[in-house]
């Protein structure tokens, strides 16, 4: 006989619910395994009748184990499973950038091509943070107006 497990995972602290939760049932053979939809459910389909039990994982929190969880044959099992948060101490993340400032993004731009980003703006005076002030201080760029944004390329 086989019977349905379903229910639903949620934060212990906060009871929202949790989706991409990953749940095992982790003592027959093969493993059935579901995952949380956007609601926190979840449903397990013919599963033996007798003792089991799940394992519920998800990034960044405590994985729980629950044992005994009993499938008879008289209804299906319905469970609420909270998961505890947990915190991760990891080591520090360094981000290094190789910038060829003399060499332009746009590999078709043969000649006069330079590559500025917004923060380099506000370190030119006279630019007032704004790109197309500074791209107007290059040769052949030139502005309409101080009251507009557009910039003129020859």
């Amino acid at each position: 006989m086989n019977q349905t497990i379903r229910g639903t995972v949620v934060d212990r602290e906060t009871q929202i619910p949790l989706p991409g939760v990953n749940i095992v049932i982790t003592d027959i053979n093969p493993q059935q395994g579901t995952i949380s939809d956007e609601r926190g459910n979840f449903r397990f389909e013919k599963v033996p009748v007798g003792r089991h039990t799940l394992q519920a994982s998800y990034v960044g929190y405590k994985t729980e184990v629950l044992d005994n969880i009993i499938a008879n044959s008289a209804k299906e099992k319905i469970l609420k499973i909270e998961l505890e948060e947990t915190v991760t101490e990891l080591d520090e993340v360094v981000i290094k950038a190789n910038i060829e400032k003399d060499k332009p993004i746009n590999k078709m731009a043969t000649i006069s091509a330079r590559s500025f980003t917004v923060e380099e703006t506000s370190k030119y005076p006279g630019s007032y943070g704004d790109p197309a002030r500074m791209a107007a201080n290059y040769a052949g760029v030139m502005s309409v107006r101080d009251n507009r944004n557009d910039i003129i390329i020859r």
